[in-house]
């Protein structure tokens, strides 16, 4: 019991002298007097970055303190540096801190004079720091997530651990280590990388990070490949032959988790494309309400998790059926208080036609449609003598489009005198 609490004054007053004393620029060649009285009794008590000193006070009048001297490890010469004046011949007790852990250092202490002298140097000291506590015992990356990585390791049983830095790099690039991120608290267990690229190979390490801001070691490095984007889609068709519809074929992803497809259309071949829809099936009909309406298409996979494919690299042109050519009036001539009309048909798809009549009643204008007309012949039976009808024939497909309307031809019916 008396050691243990001798123990604990020692480490006390070293805190409180480490405090105190001043360190200070001294003599780099020292005046040595071998009658002055030499540091002797040194204890020592390390941890990972500081070494407490104890020794046997000198109250000696002749003296003003103590000199403090310090082997670093992998010095050049094995040449014992100076680094600390302790300037109170009745203090015993010193910290030498912002060591390394885990390193030999030696140490010699000696007593100075107000005049510049030195006492002969104590006897060497060896002092070896704690070792840095090693890093995670367990760390495991989870791979094939979407646009992703999660890292999970064993929490740390050391109670001075305040967190864990993450470092990452790449197969790439394997020497070129970046520290990501911090997680704090000793007992958290996880990391999320979102910061990532498709089917890139990442590697990660983990350090812990102690209250005193130490940072261990790297754990032992482990690698991870986010989850691929899916494979596009291929063979897209579009068609150029339907009334105000556009079709789109493609054949599927070969990618097994596409769970659903993405039209995007441009009226320009490389302009923006603007999403159109999406669709579960390899089909998709673009309802387009204009007759001989041009666009372009391009089609993308999405996954069950979201991600989308590159779209298709070519886009794909598609049209609506354009209008019927119109017809073209061949004659055109009155008989027997009747107008009649002949025309050849604008192309092959001709059905059926409307003939439009206008006229004018006073200020008037009176339009009448003769519709659904089989054949190229046109007679009005119902014309007024003395009034000017004006026509025009549209040509209508199976579909029902309509042409623009034909050049326009007058009929007039003299009224009797």
């Amino acid at each position: 019991m008396r050691y243990w609490i001798r123990a604990l004054c020692f480490g006390a007053l070293m805190m409180i002298a480490g405090g105190c004393a001043q360190k200070s620029a001294v003599p780099e060649v020292p005046k040595v007097r071998d009658d002055l009285p030499k540091v002797e009794a040194i204890k020592t008590l390390s941890d990972m970055t500081s070494v407490g000193f104890e020794w046997k006070m000198i109250p000696s009048a002749r003296i003003e303190g103590y000199l403090l001297y310090r082997l670093d490890p992998g010095s050049r010469g094995g040449k014992l540096k100076r680094v600390a004046r302790i300037d109170d011949r009745y203090s015993s007790h010193y910290v030498d801190r912002g060591l390394q852990p885990g390193s030999l250092y030696i140490y010699q202490m000696s007593t100075y004079t107000a005049d510049g002298y030195e006492s002969l140097q104590s006897k060497p000291v060896r002092v070896k720091t704690a070792p840095m506590v090693e890093s995670v015992s367990f760390v495991r990356a989870i791979a094939n997530l979407p646009e992703r990585i999660k890292l999970i390791w064993r929490p740390h049983q050391d109670l001075r651990v305040m967190g864990y830095v993450i470092e990452r790099t790449t197969v790439r690039e394997p020497q070129k280590w970046a520290r990501i991120a911090l997680v704090e608290d000793r007992l958290s267990a996880e990391y999320i990388d979102k910061e990532i690229k498709p089917e890139e190979i990442y590697v990660y390490r983990v350090r812990v990070k102690l209250c005193n801001g130490l940072v261990s070691g790297p754990s032992t490095a482990v690698k991870a490949i986010t989850k691929p984007l899916p494979k596009p889609p291929v063979n897209l068709t579009a068609t150029h032959d339907l009334p105000r519809k556009i079709h789109l074929e493609w054949q599927p992803s070969p990618t097994p988790d596409v769970v659903y497809y993405k039209v995007y259309r441009s009226p320009f071949a490389k302009a923006f494309y603007t999403y159109r829809a999406k669709t579960d099936v390899p089909y998709f009909d673009d309802v387009v309400n204009d007759d001989g309406k041009v666009y372009y298409y391009k089609v993308s996979a999405v996954d069950k998790d979201g991600l989308e494919s590159p779209i298709t690299d070519t886009p794909v042109l598609g049209s609506t059926l354009p209008k019927p050519s119109a017809p073209t009036i061949t004659a055109a001539k009155t008989a027997f208080n009747q107008g009649i009309i002949l025309w050849e048909p604008g192309d092959e798809r001709a059905d059926r036609y409307d003939v439009i009549r206008t006229h004018w009643e006073g200020l008037t204008r009176q339009e009448r449609t003769f519709a659904n007309i089989y054949g190229t012949k046109f007679v009005d039976k119902f014309m007024k003598p003395g009034v000017k009808y004006t026509y025009r024939v549209v040509e209508i497909d199976r579909n029902g489009l309509k042409s623009d309307p034909s050049e326009p031809v007058d009929l007039y019916i003299e009224t009797d005198r």
